[in-house]
């Protein structure tokens, strides 16, 4: 329950826009904010995006193994990249990178990423999203 509560609560806070989101489980090595370990877009991502992708990732890491219900999951990305000016996330490898990227930070087996149920929507929003995602893995 405590997660569902914490999940709608982070959509609810990112609907008022223009705000920052960090969650730590008290545990330094834990905070969400070692996502961004790099701000070099090895990945092939524009240099402009490396921030949007860790924001994604963020959402990701706060969201992965949640009881959120998979259709809230593309809403609070699309809130993430309307505050980064991003119009057509599903088709911006920024985003899945970003998936990827927040995956692996909450432990979530790469082969296991298609299993996801609340990914189930957004591995179907672009041809190349999977193959993304896992690159998204590589840091």
């Amino acid at each position: 329950m405590k997660c569902r509560l914490f999940a709608f609560a982070l959509i609810a806070l990112m609907a008022g826009g223009g705000c920052s989101m960090s969650y730590s489980s008290g545990k330094s090595s834990d905070s969400v904010s070692s996502i961004s370990e790099s701000s070099s877009p090895k990945e092939g991502i524009d240099k402009d995006k490396v921030t949007y992708r860790d924001d994604v990732a963020n959402v990701t890491y706060s969201i992965a193994g949640s009881s959120l219900p998979a259709s809230e999951f593309p809403i609070a990305v699309g809130r993430v990249a309307m505050q980064h000016n991003i119009t057509d996330w599903k088709h911006d490898k920024a985003t899945y990178y970003g998936i990827g990227k927040g995956l692996k930070k909450a432990g979530v087996p790469k082969e296991n990423v298609a299993q996801q149920p609340f990914l189930q929507q957004v591995l179907t929003s672009d041809k190349n999203a999977l193959r993304y995602i896992q690159e998204g893995y590589r840091d």
